[in-house]
């Protein structure tokens, strides 16, 4: 009897262990999917940005067709809120949030595509996070070196996708759930809607490309 539960209890351990060496061998993979995934996405975002011929607007154009399938704006756009805030928008507001939303994402970081200088990307290790995979990176430009810490959670049949980026140790969502959060104290969500507008409003201005 005393033997039959001995060879019960070995049965046991060694299926925990195949068990536990599958979910480590899976976690792995997961991080190697998602160091692919945002290489290949940088990868080309770089090669685009080294086109002199191509205009400024057109690569923005581009980029954004390169990025935006692995980046959930709709839940960034939650996160920017955060649960309670997200709550007192109605579903028409809540549209109307995230496409503004990400228009200020646009305008605010893709801007800057044009100043693309031969930078050095330095890609780091992924680092698994619980469910979610995260990966630094470093930009080598000149005397200051710029981190970046890309998040990313597996969002089922739509694969991995991003959900935050860190700059310099300051998150993105973060940075925007301050600023959100500030302006919903005194204000109601429509208050926040015209202020978002405003960039867009200003870039329509005569001469200007026009907003979309």
């Amino acid at each position: 009897m005393k033997r039959n539960f001995l060879v019960v209890l070995c049965v046991l351990a060694l299926a925990f262990t195949a068990m536990a060496e599958t979910q480590t061998n899976n976690a792995n993979d997961n991080v190697k999917t998602v160091e692919i995934l945002l290489k290949e996405k940088t990868d080309a975002v770089l090669a685009l940005l080294q086109k002199k011929d191509l205009d400024t607007s057109v690569k923005k154009e581009r980029i954004m067709e390169i990025v935006q399938p692995v980046m959930d704006f709709a839940l960034m756009s939650k996160l920017t809120l955060g649960k309670d805030n997200w709550g007192r928008f109605t579903p028409a507001q809540q549209t109307e949030f995230v496409d503004l939303f990400v228009e200020r994402l646009k305008r605010s970081y893709l801007d800057k595509t044009g100043f693309y200088d031969d930078e050095k990307i330095v890609y780091q290790p992924g680092i698994l996070a619980g469910n979610k995979v995260h990966v630094p990176m470093t930009i080598v430009s000149g005397d200051k070196p710029i981190e970046l810490l890309y998040k990313f959670y597996n969002a089922g049949s739509r694969g991995w996708m991003a959900y935050d980026l860190e700059i310099n140790g300051v998150s993105l969502i973060k940075s925007y759930q301050a600023q959100f959060t500030e302006m919903l104290k005194n204000g109601n969500p429509q208050d926040l809607l015209a202020e978002l507008k405003k960039p867009v409003v200003e870039t329509s201005s005569p001469g200007a490309p026009p907003a979309k």
